[in-house]
Order: structure tokens, then C-alpha cells, then sequence
């Protein structure tokens, strides 16, 4: 899956600064292995040396460190780091299952630790089992972005609201010169989880504990994806693709019009008010089906989070600061600072958000009550790697749809039965 922080580490540098290691003194160390770079590294190094600072108890060295695999691999050795941060929910369960990290809820409980404040989707996507497991400090949605210049040509005067309305769009939207697709009218993504909710989708049934990828809503989003490479035809798309410049860029496919319409999530926003401050664009809420009118206003969201690694030397030194790190005003310090939401209410609606382009959507849409994370199951990373793999085929007519996503049943499924054993 490629998910907005996959997006940040390519936008925002690499890995391999210790910037904040230092002596620390007599205080309790503790190593704080997180997964931002670049300019999300030195956000947080500001607030690690802030932290340092304010008191003389506690002293954090962090290391920043992209390669969530080297902290499991430190882990199953017995040397981990007394705190670590996942750039998303989808290994959670996973590790959780493993043991790797460590339950948060004797923490929580004896501090008074208000989890109420997050969001209902943001406390699901860090709960296992009923057990918390980490503490969110950023979260992600993704919604329509729309050319308002390109709709306008094509008689639209404001963003579709309705699936059945986007498929017109996206029929008009397109053009061809000379035979080639030179304007996409929607880049459908390769993620159709995050289309899920529109048709209330679902890819797990808790109950008879079975992955659900027949699920009529969930094989609707991928519909949607396969109608629009097969209409185009997938050459004529890998084309246009082959041809797109850099995520983000003067040169993004956005910016420059060969998507009239794309799904994207917040922090495109501000690299577009800065590589593309002539776009005439705006975002809306993902549509929705009309035949399925309560999943209006519905969506996806993940969050990155921290959490403290089984084996931790300094368990209880990392809770303190994991509890002042996500404090609401540090929180809101942070995520404006790397392009990313504020999983708090209480944070919702902070004046420093009022700067930054497109939040004010993002932020209204994100407090629906109907924004959901991926299931919480430790074969997600896998399930959504053979649906990805099933996608593509399907997309570029190798096999139906009906066939790609029995395939995915096929190869999940004794998964979750050995699991269940």
C-alpha cells in the first residue's frame, strides 16, 4: 500500500541522523528510534531539545530512522529502542500480536491519560484485541481533488458529490490528441480501500471471522478502478503515466492538468500552494454511491503513532515523554510543521491550522463520525499486498474481477483460520 508516509519519506529526505544524541548527564536516557526525515527530523529534534530542556529528569536521544523493519529486527535481538514511532496503523496488530509492543493502558489509566480527545477512528487504529498500543500523533484522510478551471470547461460548476455523478465527470473530463490520453479525468489510485467507504464496503466480517473481499461494496471500489482502465485501456494510461513528473512538483500530473481529478490527502496541499500557486483547484468529500446515501461524507483515514518496544530499558521514562509529545499544543506544533492532522478534537479547530491550505476542509471532513481505519488484523500488511498484487492484474484484463478477488479470498483466508487454531 502506499500510504502518505511512504509519500514523506521520498519528499522529505533520508535516513541516518542522530542530530539529538548527546550525554544527557546524570538523567534517565531514553532512545527514540522515529520514522520522520528530512524536514519531519527536524521538527521533531526541535521538540526532543525542547523537552531536554524543560526538565532534568528525562533525557531523549533521537535517531531518525525510515526502515520499520530494523526496529522489529532490534527487537526479536533484545535491544530495542525505549521508544519508536510507525508511520502507519497497518502493522500494529501484527507486532502487537507478537508481543513486540507493549500495551499502553496501565500507562494510560494511572495518568489519566484522556484518550476521549482523539478521534473515534484515530483510537481504533491503535487498538488490538481492546488493548491500546500506541499513541497517535499525526493522522491522514484522503479527499477529491478537482482543477476548477478544467470542470468549468467542461460545464461542471462545482465537484461531483455522488459516484454515479463522478463517472460523467470523468467521461467528459478526458481527452485525447492524436489518438493519445493526454488528460485523465479522474486518476482513480491503486488503493481502493480508500473507495471503500463510498459503497460501505467492508474487508473483514468480525463475526464469522472471514476476509471479505467479495464484499459487494468493497468489489464496487474496485469496479470503479478497473471501468476507467479498461475504457482508456491500460497502454494508454501506462502511458500518460510513464510521462508524469515528480509527486508534488511544478511538474505533478495535478498541477499540470493531465488529472482533472485525483484522490490525495492532505499534505498535497501545501506542496501545491507552493509548486503550483497558479492551480485553480479546490478539494470536496469522496463521493459517494446514491444507492447508498449513509455513505455520504464517509472516508478513510490512518495515523502515525508511537509506541514502546518490548525489551525497552526506560519503559516508564518513554511514556513521560510520549505523554508530553502528544500533548495538544505539541502535537499541533508538529503536525503543521510536517503537512499532516491532528488526531485531537481539542486540536481540531487551533488558529495555526488557518494558514495552512485546504485544512479547513480536511479538518471538517476528517470530524465526521463516519471516517474509518483499515480493520485492525495482524495479516493486514499481507491482505492488502495480494490485494494490491489482484488489482493490477485485474486493471490490465489479465484476469476479471470476480477471479482477482477470489484469488485474494483464496490466499488470505487459511491466514485467518491457522490464526483462529
Amino acid at each position: 500500500m502506499v500510504s502518505a508516509w511512504t509519500i514523506g519519506l521520498v519528499l522529505l529526505g533520508s535516513v541516518g541522523c542522530n542530530p539529538s544524541e548527546g550525554s544527557g548527564g546524570d538523567r534517565v536516557k531514553v532512545d527514540f528510534w522515529y520514522t520522520w526525515l528530512g524536514e519531519g527530523s527536524d521538527a521533531m529534534e526541535k521538540l526532543i531539545d525542547e523537552f531536554n530542556r524543560s526538565q532534568d529528569e528525562i533525557y531523549v536521544n533521537g535517531l531518525a530512522q525510515g526502515d520499520t523493519q530494523k526496529q522489529m529486527t532490534a527487537i526479536v535481538g533484545g535491544n530495542p529502542p525505549d521508544l519508536a514511532s510507525l508511520p502507519d496503523e497497518i502493522n500494529l496488530s501484527s507486532w502487537a500480536e507478537k508481543g513486540a509492543m507493549l500495551p499502553l493502558d496501565d500507562y494510560i489509566q494511572t495518568n489519566g491519560y484522556d484518550m476521549e480527545d482523539y478521534l473515534p477512528a484515530a483510537r481504533e487504529a491503535v487498538t488490538y484485541k481492546r488493548k491500546t498500543y500506541g499513541l497517535p500523533l499525526g493522522m491522514n484522510t484522503w479527499m477529491l481533488y478537482y482543477n476548477k478551471d478544467l470542470l468549468q470547461e467542461a460545464g461542471f460548476d462545482g465537484p461531483p458529490k455522488t459516484i454515479q455523478e463522478l463517472r460523467k465527470y470523468e467521461d467528459k473530463l478526458s481527452k485525447k490528441k492524436d489518438g493519445r490520453l493526454v488528460t485523465l479525468g479522474l486518476w482513480p489510485g491503486t488503493t481502493p480501500h480508500i473507495w471503500m467507504q463510498s459503497f460501505e464496503g467492508r474487508l473483514w466480517d468480525p463475526e464469522k471471522k472471514t476476509v471479505t473481499p467479495l464484499d459487494p461494496g468493497f468489489k464496487a471500489s474496485v469496479q470503479l478502478s478497473e471501468d476507467i482502465w479498461q475504457k482508456h485501456g491500460p497502454e494508454n494510461i501506462d502511458r500518460l503515466l510513464a510521462g508524469n513528473g515528480t509527486y508534488g512538483s511544478p511538474q505533478d500530473p495535478f498541477a499540470t492538468g493531465k488529472y482533472a481529478m485525483t484522490l490525495d490527502g492532505e499534505w498535497l496541499a501545501p506542496l501545491l500552494e507552493k509548486n503550483a500557486p497558479q492551480l485553480n483547484y479546490d478539494v470536496a468529500p469522496v463521493p459517494y454511491d446514491k444507492n447508498s446515501p449513509e455513505a455520504e461524507n464517509a472516508g478513510y483515514i490512518n495515523v502515525n503513532l508511537l509506541y514502546i518496544p518490548k525489551g525497552a530499558d526506560q519503559p516508564d521514562a518513554a511514556w513521560k515523554f510520549m505523554e508530553w509529545l502528544t500533548a495538544k499544543e505539541k502535537m499541533v506544533e508538529f503536525d503543521t510543521a510536517i503537512g499532516n492532522l491532528p488526531p485531537r478534537q481539542s486540536a481540531m479547530d487551533d488558529p495555526i491550522f488557518e494558514s495552512v491550505p485546504k485544512f479547513d476542509r480536511f479538518l471538517a471532513y476528517a470530524n465526521s463520525e463516519k471516517m474509518e481505519p483499515l480493520p485492525s488484523l495482524p495479516f493486514m500488511e499481507k491482505y492488502m499486498g495480494e490485494i494490491h498484487k489482484q488489482i493490477d492484474r485485474i486493471n490490465r484484463g489479465k484476469v476479471s474481477l470476480e477471479q482477482g478477488l477470489q484469488e485474494v479470498e483464496k490466499e488470505i483466508q487459511p491466514l485467518v483460520d491457522k490464526m483462529e487454531k
